[in-house]
């Protein structure tokens, strides 16, 4: 399973271990938006090197899950840690 796969590699120095999967659908296509958690201290470095870890986590899911994906780096605590993982992915799709 992709949650499976991307929990995996999310283990990083720089992150946290919140992060939440957004599913949603542009033009009949599947969209996936991984929002990671950066470390504190992390978080308030150099805007190139926010960008370099973006980047680095990026490569490796689209390598790891076999399809693009937008990853954003989000304030620590924006994820509350207590969310169930079922609220780890919010599905925006309408498939109706």
């Amino acid at each position: 399973m992709i949650i499976k796969k991307l929990s995996v590699f999310l283990k990083m120095d720089e992150t946290k271990p919140h992060n939440r999967l957004i599913v949603d659908r542009t033009d009949n296509l599947d969209t996936l938006e991984l929002q990671v958690e950066a470390e504190d201290d992390f978080f308030r470095d150099k805007i190139s090197q926010l960008q370099q870890l973006r980047q680095k986590i990026q490569q490796t899911a689209e390598r790891t899950i076999g399809m693009s994906i937008l990853v954003k780096l989000i304030e620590p605590k924006t994820i509350e840690s207590s969310e169930g993982k079922s609220q780890r992915v919010i599905d925006k799709r309408n498939l109706n």
